[in-house]
């Protein structure tokens, strides 16, 4: 049995966690490549720097109720994830441009020969090479954008694949940076119906009870918008089999609210984490996890 949970965000109404008692925070999850393999990892930031650990066997986190900056470790007092000071860093911009749209944090279209951040390394990476994708998850399918080279790899654009968690997809390259990537993105989705996310209800339930990937599918709406739009497909990836050996689920549609992680996993695909806890299967959004504190507690 598989209850879907999610982080349920309350109005901070008591006393912050005293910060000497919180050494990391979870600044986020990611999917790394380690012998030949794709591995889950959960990645933290302490005073020292940024760490990992991967993601298997028994886990007792307790986390704390509010959260973190994901760039100083200060309390964010609405529980957002960027300080005041740090909101305004230009990497802290840069990523909002990319979740966002480029140019957002500016309130203006961004135009990479003179981007509004004036910034020689914001440009820089934001004119490197960006590819489109069209990745299936079950019946749904959703165009998105990521850079093509990632983890110093040329074909990096595997690993935002994996930690979506999708079934299977196709890369189209048409010599694009990071706006026109985002503005045909739009287009795509816009012209073949297609989704531009994908929702942790629909992906827990999904991937607890897969239908497989949707090849043929894929291959029509990808020709559609290689045609329509000029595109280049460079490949066709079944990522079925990435995500390693999946057991027997049977979901309930029952919603949970946890605020631990206190199990053992069982299973992970994309950003879903399932894992047994007090004689439930849970399904644990990662994302929900991201600037909140470990506590560590002394014997």
């Amino acid at each position: 049995m598989v209850a879907v949970t999610q982080q349920l965000v309350v109005p901070q109404t008591k006393e912050l966690t005293p910060v000497e008692d919180i050494q990391f925070i979870v600044r986020s999850y990611s999917w790394r490549p380690f012998l030949g393999f794709f591995l889950p990892h959960i990645d933290t930031l302490s005073p020292l720097g940024l760490g990992s650990a991967p993601l298997f066997g028994e886990h007792a986190l307790l986390l704390t109720r509010e959260q973190y900056c994901l760039e100083c470790l200060e309390p964010t007092m609405d529980n957002t994830q960027y300080c005041d000071e740090c909101s305004k860093l230009i990497n802290v911009l840069r990523f909002e441009c990319v979740t966002k749209g480029a140019g957002t944090p500016y309130n203006q279209h961004c135009n990479p020969n003179q981007p509004p951040c004036h910034s020689p390394w914001a440009a820089q990476f934001c004119g490197d090479e960006h590819v489109v994708y069209i990745a299936g998850f079950g019946e749904l399918f959703k165009v998105g954008v990521t850079r093509a080279k990632r983890w110093n790899s040329p074909d990096g654009y595997k690993y935002r694949l994996v930690e979506q968690g999708a079934d299977c997809a196709t890369v189209l390259r048409g010599d694009l940076n990071l706006t026109t990537a985002q503005e045909l993105e739009q287009q795509i989705a816009e012209t073949l119906g297609l989704e531009r996310r994908v929702g942790f209800e629909y992906k827990a339930q999904e991937f607890a009870n897969p239908h497989g990937p949707k090849l043929e599918t894929l291959e029509k709406l990808s020709q559609e918008a290689a045609q329509k739009f000029n595109l280049h497909p460079v490949c066709t990836l079944d990522l079925s089999e990435v995500y390693g050996v999946r057991p027997e689920f049977s979901p309930e549609e029952s919603i949970w609210y946890i605020d631990d992680l206190l199990g053992k996993v069982v299973y992970i695909r994309g950003n879903i984490l399932y894992f047994q806890s007090n004689g439930l299967l849970l399904a644990h959004d990662m994302h929900s996890m991201r600037g909140r504190g470990i506590i560590c507690e002394e014997d």
